[in-house]
């Protein structure tokens, strides 16, 4: 058994694509990305933005939502790698700053269910979305949604390596809090500027499930 904890993003991550940006570009316009760039300069956390963006949302029906969520596509190798973590009783968390309801329909398509998922709550109900914050953090210097670095925290075995896999901007705070830090996108340009010693870039989960093998 391998002495190791994995965390992982989930949008851009795992899915081939940002989910909650697809949705947002297709159901509310251009209006959403108004609070997208408050966010990346920092002038408001996701939490807030999340808020903002998903007021523009219309009434949709559950059949609709069905269909957006079957378009979306997980990383090819992300399967494999799934069942090698489970064949060597890896813990493994999926944590994400997006809406557990993508993320469990996307994730019971694939005939995975049984994920330790922390993310926000989304539901619809009678047409509309209604969202919740379970996992934020009144101390989080980001004001994030969920607060990574706060699960990552109360999850953590000390005598356990810890591997993240990340892509985005809500990766940030917590890519210094890991020992190790697989990172891709706009996460890997951000620790390049940092200097992160304890970086490696990665295109899939292969690279991951190679690198796990060989400790």
């Amino acid at each position: 058994m391998k002495n190791i904890q994995f965390f992982s993003d989930f949008d851009g991550t795992i899915t081939k694509e940002d989910t909650l940006n697809k949705f947002l570009n297709i159901y509310a316009g251009e209006t959403w990305k108004e609070a997208e760039e408050k966010w990346i300069r920092g002038e408001i956390g996701s939490k807030e933005c999340l808020k903002e963006q998903m007021k523009l949302l219309p009434y949709m029906e559950q059949d609709e939502l069905e269909g957006f969520v079957s378009s979306i596509e997980i990383d090819e190798t992300f399967i494999d790698f799934y069942d090698y973590l489970k064949s060597e009783n890896i813990d493994f968390f999926v944590v994400s700053d997006g809406f557990d309801l993508f993320i469990n329909k996307i994730l019971s398509r694939y005939g995975i269910t049984d994920v330790n998922i922390y993310s926000n709550k989304l539901e619809l109900k009678d047409g509309k979305f209604i969202i919740n914050f379970p996992f934020s953090n009144e101390n989080c210097r980001r004001k994030s949604g969920t607060c990574k670095c706060k699960i990552v925290e109360q999850n953590r075995i000390v005598t356990k390596r810890v591997i993240y896999a990340g892509d985005g901007i809500s990766d940030f705070c917590v890519s210094d809090k890991v020992d190790v830090l697989f990172a891709k996108g706009t996460l890997l340009e951000y620790c390049k500027n940092t200097r992160n010693t304890n970086l490696i870039g990665f295109s899939s989960f292969k690279d991951i499930k190679d690198y796990i093998k060989n400790q």
